[in-house]
């Protein structure tokens, strides 16, 4: 059986009602790396040049944080709702007891670019860097030990899921997922595979999700297997991606950007994974794709219950409903218009579906749905040719679904009265 492409596209003519990824207004044109939510309202975001963002009313108003340095500032994780820590370069550690409002240096002692940061309570905190370097502190930061070193390439994220368990992944061409599985501060390789990670999200210790440039990783044993999500082609859906949030084991989301020959041209991309379990959808259900369509490089992502936050260039992006578009985003590559294409389209009274392969096996059934998902006509078989009445639909945008072999097709129809 063929994989399913199921995708959800962003079209111009959106509006912001519709819309579910809403631009904040940062107040800044520095890269935004990284975003942390304290609460659904309460979030910290962080940035190149000393950039520290913070909001108490959802996004409504972003505020300026006062920073002790101009440092790239890469990572920043809170272990409760007053105690956060952030790492950047050259040696940076920052770290706050008021939910943010103010940050302090740390000093660890260690000329190093730290890129990530994870902590298992107030006082016990772990930090990645160059150079393979894993460090530890149990007493908020006054100490620091080293629990890894030694390897060329870079911590790039790291996950506690208490003390003695934790995963991290490492970049460049020969990077590798680490684990800790002990109190005696080993850490060691599972999986065996190398590639170039950028990171990672446990849902628990046995469940989660590993990201590199060709694919990401799914694991339900804690590393001790992985299934590998490439489909459909990984390098052509997230071509350079950056961060993965898992909603659950089987809504996965991946931000990054489009990269082109001309980076004025290069877009932000949001893809969504709908998996199942079934080897023989490539464990695909569908996959939601929005794109900012200009030069808006996506770094980090994150959710808090049904909250999610988008960070990148200079931008911040916010979600309440977990669907996936952008207002005014142009349209991505669209595989379901290689399928079939709508005529006319808006339309008023009715529509046509014309499928574009005749070598499409039979039987062949589409049904219309309104953005929510609801269902407007049940499946039915498509009579090419005739005409499909769509006279009782108001005004707005839907769904029109095609179905052959299993494979489901989408793309939006306009409906003007």
């Amino acid at each position: 059986m063929k994989k399913i492409f199921f995708l959800w596209m962003t079209l111009g003519w959106l509006t912001a009602i519709n819309a579910q990824w809403i631009e904040q207004n940062s107040g800044t044109t520095h890269y935004l790396n990284d975003v942390y939510c304290i609460s659904e309202d309460t979030v910290v975001v962080v940035g190149n040049y000393g950039t520290i963002l913070r909001t108490t009313n959802g996004g409504t108003q972003w505020n300026t944080i006062s920073c002790p340095t101009t440092e790239h500032l890469n990572r920043v994780k809170f272990a409760d709702a007053q105690t956060g820590y952030i790492a950047g370069e050259h040696d940076t550690l920052l770290k706050s007891t008021d939910a943010g409002q103010t940050w302090q240096s740390l000093n660890t002692g260690y000329n190093n670019n730290f890129t990530a940061v994870s902590c298992v309570s107030a006082d016990t905190v772990y930090i990645g860097g160059f150079d393979e370097l894993i460090l530890k502190t149990t007493d908020g930061g006054l100490s620091w030990t080293t629990e890894h070193t030694g390897g060329w390439h870079h911590i790039k994220d790291i996950q506690m899921i208490n003390d003695t368990l934790g995963y991290a992944v490492s970049d460049t061409a020969h990077g590798k997922i680490y684990k800790k599985s002990n109190a005696n501060n080993q850490w060691h390789e599972i999986g065996n595979i190398e590639s170039d990670f950028n990171a990672l999200y446990m849902l628990s210790d046995q469940e989660g999700v590993f990201l590199n440039e060709f694919e990401f990783l799914k694991t339900l044993d804690g590393g001790n297997s992985f299934i590998s999500i490439t489909s459909p082609s990984f390098d052509t859906v997230v071509p350079c991606p950056y961060d993965i949030y898992a909603t659950d084991m089987n809504q996965i989301w991946i931000v990054g950007y489009v990269c082109t020959i001309s980076a004025s041209n290069d877009s932000g991309r949001i893809v969504k994974y709908s998996l199942n379990n079934d080897p023989n959808t490539g464990y695909i259900n569908q996959i939601e794709v929005a794109e900012t369509n200009n030069y808006n490089v996506l770094h980090a992502i994150t959710f808090y219950n049904n909250v999610g936050y988008v960070v990148g260039y200079g931008t911040i992006y916010k979600n309440t409903t977990g669907q996936n578009y952008f207002p005014g985003g142009g349209d991505v590559a669209e595989i379901s218009k290689e399928i079939f294409s709508i005529s006319p389209n808006p339309a008023k009274n009715q529509v046509f579906i014309n499928l574009k392969d005749n070598k499409i096996q039979y039987p062949v059934q589409y049904h219309i749905v309104d953005l929510e998902g609801k269902e407007l006509t049940p499946f039915m078989a498509l009579q090419t040719g005739k005409p499909i009445d769509v006279s009782r639909l108001t005004k707005g945008i839907y769904l029109i679904q095609v179905q052959n072999q299993g494979q489901i097709y989408t793309q939006k129809l306009l409906i003007q009265k």
